[in-house]
């Protein structure tokens, strides 16, 4: 006999395993960014990187929309401005030369033009003063909420937030011809709470920021619906 066909046939080798990459091991939901509100795209293309102190994002929550004043807002205040400096010029160049030579006073003009310029400085720092306060005032929606910063002074600011589970209406009020003509309006969100509402007056393209708001606020309680329902 063949010694060879007394030894056991080798054990067949189990197939072996195949080797997962780490791109192919599953996350944990539980780490995962939860993706909120997909379908509401930002209105606004150019975000600023860097929000009011007072406007914190939760995690997965994104910016859809910073609502600042039309520009008309702050021209009557210009406006202002530039007849009043008309009137000292008229007053400097035109009247005040005849009364120093009717009344034949000394050195009135040049008092008279140096209190002039002291009234066009000071002019010129409130309209710098008032632009500012202008411009500070807006609206920051996100997915989740709407804050509203409201700027009375250099010194007073009032800050504001609403959740978009306790938005109730938004409405736009543009009365005149001026506002359809130049596309601005005042928007008003309505809520339940002890401060009914959020204004904000000479808002540009009111109704398209309107629907924007209904919009993510739908898409905010769809996704509350959808979180119920998943739950066990």
């Amino acid at each position: 006999m063949n010694p060879s066909q007394n030894q056991a046939a080798p054990a067949s080798t189990p197939p072996s395993k195949p080797t997962s990459s780490p791109q192919d091991i599953p996350q944990n939901p539980v780490e995962q960014e939860p993706e909120r509100a997909q379908n509401v795209t930002p209105f606004d293309q150019q975000m600023p990187q860097k929000l009011h102190p007072m406007v914190v994002l939760q995690k997965g929550e994104r910016v859809v929309a910073i609502i600042k004043r039309h520009p008309i807002g702050i021209v009557s205040l210009y406006l202002a401005g530039f007849i009043a400096v008309a009137l000292l010029a008229a007053l400097a160049f035109f009247i005040l030369p005849s009364v120093t030579t009717q009344y034949n006073i000394p050195n009135l003009e040049s008092f008279a033009y140096v209190g002039l310029g002291g009234l066009l400085v000071l002019m010129l720092v409130i309209l710098g003063v008032a632009t500012v306060i202008y411009w500070e005032n807006q609206w920051i929606v996100t997915t989740d909420s709407l804050t509203q910063l409201t700027q009375t002074s250099l010194f007073n600011r009032q800050v504001t937030q609403l959740s978009m589970d306790n938005l109730e209406d938004v409405s736009v009020d543009q009365n005149g011809i001026f506002p359809h003509i130049f596309n601005y309006g005042t928007l008003k969100v309505e809520t339940a709470g002890e401060r009914s509402k959020f204004i904000i007056q000479y808002c540009p393209k009111p109704n398209t920021y309107a629907r924007k708001i209904l919009e993510v606020h739908e898409s905010f309680l769809e996704e509350r619906r959808n979180i119920q329902n998943a739950a066990p």
